[in-house]
């Protein structure tokens, strides 16, 4: 499904920088895809032109050097991105809702004042690191810890699977800092500068490779406290909401490039004499994928609504992140099936497209954990208007 009906609301604004958008992804991202997919590796350089062109800071207000752009528009130009190379989109919507995300919603003035600027000028790139081999949804798991000291509060652990952990010039990193009354870690988030992380490798991974996908090491680490101590947890559950839509972007940015791949080749490729986009089998993937797509775009665009009204959007977050996300991978399946041998092999972008949607079923909360996500609040709600009944 194209986007002309959701440009069509937004501000005059916002419909340019998706022109940008576009352009952005024919000149500077399109012929260099396979380059970066073979290298498995994005330069420096095409963040730095993003964040010229304003795409590290999309949402964050001008005060503190963004665009002050809708989550609408954030949605349109995460899955404009997306639609060409996932790897890349997804870079630019974990600094964006994470690292920036963060620091902008949770951290001081002062913080905002210091970081912001450069994180969405392009002349820093910002992380998030929360999991660990044993912590990621659970944050009951982290191992990571911060102590004070006569210097400040250190820092020591080792994260997992970090999206630009080593590249990263800022980093938020959540880290147990004690015990609650109720004997619970307690979490707390910080911001750590480059200079204290020791990259540990670039994790092999079986799509986005071109992603810094990296584990990394904290010694006694210099952190700077964001909000109160013991806040990590809510402030990490509010980033997520937010990040979850961005990942719910992704996938329909990467499922509406496999369509437009699998609707081009069904027209161009003829076997029994005719083209294959005529045999029923082939309309009716094309079709159902269409529609799934219609369907996540539209999930994803509700909670981005959401957020621009200031609603809390956890239930819906997690319903376009699990929709969308599970969406894509069905879609470029068949993207990949409708191209046949050609698909299977790398001469077409299908197979990278298949690779890139499984992340979006695992980042951010996998899809089990979205379903209990949705779940919880579906019967929370219920026994409350249950209770409500029956005290009436």
């Amino acid at each position: 499904m194209k986007s002309d009906f959701f440009a069509d609301n937004l501000t005059d604004k916002e419909r340019t920088f998706l022109r940008r958008a576009a352009d952005f992804c024919r000149t500077e991202v399109l012929p260099h895809c396979e380059q970066w997919e073979k290298e498995e590796n994005l330069p420096r350089e095409v963040f730095t032109k993003a964040g010229q062109l304003g795409f590290l800071g999309m949402t964050v207000p001008s005060r503190f050097g963004g665009q002050g752009l809708s989550y609408v528009a954030y949605v349109l130009i995460i899955k404009e991105i997306a639609q060409h190379h996932g790897a890349l989109a997804l870079d630019i919507a974990a600094h964006n809702a994470l690292c920036v995300g963060h620091i902008l919603s949770a951290g001081s003035d002062a913080q905002r004042q210091t970081y912001l600027p450069r994180l969405t000028s392009g002349e820093w790139l910002g992380a998030w690191a929360l999991t660990e081999s044993t912590a990621g949804s659970d944050m009951s798991g982290i191992q990571t810890t911060a102590t004070q000291s006569g210097k400040g509060w250190e820092i020591s652990g080792r994260k997992m699977f970090i999206t630009q952990g080593r590249t990263a010039d800022v980093l938020v990193v959540i880290a147990a800092t004690g015990t609650t009354a109720k004997g619970r870690k307690e979490i707390s988030a910080f911001i750590v500068g480059k200079e204290d992380v020791k990259p540990v490798r670039k994790i092999p991974t079986y799509g986005m490779k071109s992603s810094d996908t990296a584990e990394i090491l904290f010694d006694r680490a210099r952190g700077e406290l964001i909000g109160e101590r013991g806040q990590g947890q809510e402030q990490t559950l509010t980033v997520l909401d937010r990040g979850r839509i961005g990942v719910a972007a992704l996938a329909v940015g990467i499922a509406q490039g496999a369509l437009d791949a699998a609707a081009r080749y069904a027209l161009q490729r003829t076997q029994f004499g005719k083209a294959i986009a005529e045999f029923q089998a082939i309309q009716w993937m094309i079709a159902d994928s269409a529609t799934e797509l219609a369907a996540a775009e539209l999930l994803t665009l509700r909670a981005a609504a959401m957020q621009d009204k200031g609603l809390k959007t956890t239930k819906e977050s997690s319903m376009a992140k699990l929709f969308a996300a599970e969406a894509a991978t069905r879609i470029c399946n068949r993207a990949l099936q409708i191209h046949g041998g050609s698909g299977y092999s790398r001469d077409h972008p299908v197979e990278r497209f298949l690779r890139d949607a499984k992340l979006c079923e695992i980042g951010e909360g996998t899809s089990e954990i979205q379903r209990l996500v949705i779940a919880r609040h579906i019967l929370n709600a219920a026994k409350a208007e249950t209770l409500n009944t029956n005290n009436h």
